[in-house]
């Protein structure tokens, strides 16, 4: 469903303990609100409280259905939280490579809105960075949001754990990326 427990603690450099001071419960109760948001089976009330305690106020909002609605950046990101935590980094990196391939055509197809509307963030914070490198250059520089900017990752990363994709990524890896130090090869950039 969402992380915004986890996202708004990040953000704001709170700890799980630190968040269960401020609610009064356990730590591993924090964990449990944390595991049944990203499962889709949070309460909407215990969500707001856990918000509350850091400030923030969850707003919920309905918009049409659209064909498009897979590829705006929140349902993405839910996805990719998704996937990885099925531990399957070659699908998100479908998700990513096809949603900004989607979206590179047919940008005009999402309102301002839905581009600048991402309640939460991959949790991986390479994976984001990949995504923000990706989908945020598929959004037309007029319209991309502040949170499409990539910061460049403190080490290199290789997309593949395979060796011979690894290999290739050394040579393939678009300069852009290269850049950001991710390292990923060209060919399952285009392939995925």
């Amino acid at each position: 469903m969402s992380d915004l427990i986890r996202t708004t603690r990040d953000e704001l450099g709170l700890t799980g303990a630190d968040l269960a001071d401020r609610l009064g419960v356990t730590v591993g109760a924090i964990s449990q609100m944390e595991r049944s948001e990203r499962e889709g089976g949070i309460k909407l009330e215990t969500l707001d409280r856990a918000l509350g305690a850091m400030g923030r106020r969850l707003t919920i909002d309905a918009v049409p259905a659209t064909a498009y609605a897979d590829y705006t950046p929140a349902a993405v990101t839910d996805q990719v939280n998704d996937a990885l935590d099925d531990r399957d980094g070659s699908y998100a990196l479908r998700l990513i490579t096809h949603a900004a391939s989607v979206l590179r055509e047919d940008a005009d197809k999402l309102g301002d809105d839905e581009l600048r509307d991402r309640p939460s963030q991959i949790k991986d914070p390479r994976w984001e960075q990949l995504f923000r490198a990706l989908y945020g250059d598929a959004i037309p520089e007029s319209r991309r949001p502040d949170w499409a900017t990539p910061t460049k990752l403190n080490r290199r990363w290789y997309v593949s754990r395979f060796p011979p994709l690894r290999e290739k990524a050394k040579v393939s890896t678009p300069p852009r990326l290269r850049d950001l130090n991710i390292y990923i090869d060209a060919n399952s950039l285009s392939t995925t």
